[in-house]
């Protein structure tokens, strides 16, 4: 089963534990605040603390936890930190 989550805003972080840079959804929107799923180019090419827009979609079976799997488009940048 998985649900489609569209225009959401995310955000840039580095991960201490995994050494690398990650995406996140900002908090205050309807959607599970999970790490998202994107390819190594699309988050190498923003930097820490920016934030965007991306479709997103829900994944969830049963071999794994929930996980966000974004789209290949990025929808707009909003802000650089």
């Amino acid at each position: 089963m998985s649900a489609i989550f569209s225009n959401i805003k995310l955000l840039t972080l580095y991960d201490t534990k995994r050494k690398k840079v990650r995406v996140r959804p900002m908090a205050g929107q309807s959607i599970p605040e999970l790490w998202v799923s994107c390819s190594r180019k699309q988050r190498n090419q923003m930097n820490v603390g920016t934030v965007f827009k991306m479709d997103v979609k829900l994944i969830e079976s049963e071999k794994r936890k929930p996980y966000l799997i974004a789209t290949k488009k990025i929808l707009g940048q909003l802000s650089l930190f």
